[in-house]
């Protein structure tokens, strides 16, 4: 009865996190390394990016995910602050502290990203994705996997641009575009 319980509340924060937001299947597996990014920027607007930029949103926005896995699974807190500033540091903070809670913590296996830029600021400092993501959830209790489920989750992040990166700002999951 209790290990119930903690699943149900390590979902619950989950979804409060924006993490489970569909029921789709995954079915692609990623190699090693920084999560694959399949950047399309050809219509981004007001303005195109450039290649440079391209490359650089891309590689930061994998590592983010990385980071956030990495913070997730290991509930620190401190591994988010390379990648995520404002409104998703914040929320995955908390997402972190009630894991703390409750003696669990989630692993998230990431098996890709295919991701549309929307929007590209003016000036250059924002850009908006939005993000089609195959992952794999695993709630776990210490080293053992107490639920796991393969997810197509989509979502909407604003990245900024910060010293010599890009940094999330915003990561919400979504129903759908």
């Amino acid at each position: 009865m209790r290990s119930a319980f903690r699943v149900t509340l390590a979902l619950a924060v989950l979804a409060a996190l924006g993490l489970l937001a569909s029921n789709q299947n995954a079915d692609r597996v990623l190699a090693a390394g920084l999560p694959s990014v399949s950047l399309n920027a050809e219509h981004a607007a007001p303005r195109q990016l450039e290649d440079s930029t391209q490359k650089a949103v891309a590689r930061d926005y994998a590592a983010a995910w990385q980071a956030m896995a990495e913070a997730l699974d290991q509930n620190r807190a401190e591994l988010l602050a390379e990648n995520f500033v404002g409104t998703a540091a914040q929320k995955l903070k908390g997402g972190i502290a009630e894991q703390r809670k409750t003696g669990l913590h989630q692993r998230i296996l990431d098996k890709g990203h295919s991701v549309d830029v929307v929007f590209y600021s003016p000036e250059g400092s924002a850009v908006e994705l939005h993000d089609t993501a195959q992952v794999q959830l695993q709630v776990l209790d210490g080293s053992q996997v107490i639920h796991s489920e393969d997810k197509t989750v989509r979502y909407v992040a604003l990245l900024t641009a910060a010293e010599s990166s890009w940094k999330v700002r915003i990561l919400e999951a979504v129903p759908s575009f």
